[in-house]
Order: C-alpha cells, then structure tokens, then sequence
C-alpha cells in the first residue's frame, strides 16, 4: 500500500475522499501576512490547507481562501481544508454549533477534514458527516489505544490520525497500527518544530534539520535538510504539513517527489529515532 500511494501527490482516505500528501500548517502565520501567504502558497501549488480554532489567524485565513475563489483561480472544490476542534466539548451539539461557527469565519460551507482533539464525542463527529458540514473526519494526538476505543464503537471510523511525527519520533508502532486499519497518518511539525523555543520557552530546542546524518543525506541528493525530513515521511506513507510563511521555503517543501531515498538511506533515517515528544497533550 505505501509503495502504491508515494508515487503521487495524494492518497485515497478510508472513506474515498482524496487528501494532498502535503500541506501547509497555519499555526504562526502572522496574521497580517496570512492572506498573502495563501495567495503564494496557491500559485507555488499548494491545495491543502490545516487551521485550528486555537490560531490567531482564522479571519485572515478565511479573507485569503476567500480572494483566491473569488478570482477564479481555484474552485472550490480543488482545495482541501483541514480544521481541527478544541477539546472543550461538554455537551452533545457543541461540536456541530463550534464547526458552523468557524465555518462562518472561514467563509466556507464545509471542510473536507475536520479533526476531534478529544475521544468522548467521536459520534458527534459523524453527524456532522451526515449534515455535509465535512467530508471526511478524523483524530488529532490520539494514541493507539484512544483509536481503538473509536473503532470498536463508530458508525464512521476515523480516516485520518494527526500527530507530531519526525525523524526523532517516528512512532513507528503507532503509524503500522494506523495503516493496518486504513487510517492516514498525517505528521505536524516534520521538522521537529525549530524556533519554537523563541515562542514558548518551555519547549526545548529541537532542530533535526542541523543534524549531520540528515546534512549528510542532504549534500548526496543535493537537496535541502528540510526535503530529506519531508522525503522520509512521504516513503514511510505519511502526510505532512509544514510550516512555512516565505516562498522559498514553501516551494522547497512541496518540491519533494522528484526524487527518492535509497533503501539503505532510509535504515540510516530509521536510526534517528529517539522516541522523544516535543508536544504533550493530556488526554
């Protein structure tokens, strides 16, 4: 299944629904500099896009997608937008009433992905399915145990996991688990979230992209560090959605299907694996 779907730029969800290999992460976008973010974004080729009702940018994100139908240059239909829902649900009908809310801001009739950061109202989650205001569903930090639960019980199972996956996490058991059950693993924070240290000084400064085994790689194929990580992660079958607000990032981190890492290479990228989270969610 993993040879099949690297071979293009998307791959075919649990529920038939088509979703881009890689997208562009919205979450410390500046707000004034989001609306032309997407614009760049959209010409460099970019469909898929990943907000969360906890950024600061959704207005300008809503005002960007917005200007790009508007002007004719996408439908929309060849857009595919990821939200994801803060876990603070209590009662039955939040969900539905929180997602046609952030649709309002977002200028949108529906998302093609929308993603629960919280087990308990997973039902719910198919509702809003059947009420067109999502076209697929699926779960953010979950672990494989949490996914069971919702397999064993829904109508609709979950057609996509996200998580923090890198080089340094590979969450290899987890990722197997996932494609065994048809579930797509999407990654944030493929690069192990440089910088951000600078933003929160509680997170410790990770950056895989200076590591030598991953320079080394880089210098052979002649490609930059951070198309190494994204390569890594495309031949493992897992989707990614890197953060990026200059242009010549954004063309480097879609810019990654020309091009493949050796069998050898990737035992070499498989030893990296620390097993260390950056991000922690009490679930």
């Amino acid at each position: 299944m993993i040879a099949e779907h690297t071979l293009g730029k998307h791959f075919t969800l649990n529920d038939g629904n088509s979703i881009p290999l890689v997208g562009l992460g919205t979450s410390r976008i500046l707000p004034n500099e989001t609306s032309d973010v997407i614009s760049t974004a959209v010409a460099i080729g970019y469909r898929h896009f990943d907000t969360s009702e906890f950024y600061k940018n959704t207005t300008q994100l809503g005002d960007g997608l917005r200007q790009v139908l508007l002007s004719g240059k996408l439908k929309r239909e060849e857009l595919f937008i990821t939200a994801k829902l803060a876990p603070c649900y209590e009662a039955f009908g939040d969900i539905e009433t929180s997602l046609k809310e952030f649709l309002l801001i977002l200028q949108l009739e529906y998302v093609d992905l929308c993603l629960l950061h919280f087990p308990i109202q997973f039902k719910e989650m198919e509702d809003v399915v059947e009420k067109t205001l999502a076209r697929s569903i699926g779960v953010s930090n979950f672990n494989q145990q949490q996914i069971q639960n919702i397999i064993q019980k829904c109508k609709i199972p979950p057609a996509v996991l996200q998580t923090e996956c890198h080089a340094y996490l590979q969450i290899k058991g987890l990722v197997k688990f996932c494609q065994d059950e048809g579930i797509f693993v999407t990654a944030f924070a493929p690069f192990g979230s440089p910088g951000l240290s600078k933003h929160k000084p509680c997170y410790q400064e990770c950056n895989i992209l200076k590591d030598e085994v991953v320079l080394d790689l880089a210098r052979k194929y002649g490609r930059t560090s951070a198309q190494i990580l994204l390569r890594h992660l495309i031949q493992r079958g897992i989707g990614m959605i890197p953060k990026s607000s200059d242009g010549v990032r954004l063309r480097e981190n879609i810019n990654i299907f020309g091009f493949s890492l050796t069998d050898d290479d990737m035992v070499i990228m498989a030893k990296l694996d620390k097993g260390g989270r950056i991000f922690s969610f009490p679930l």
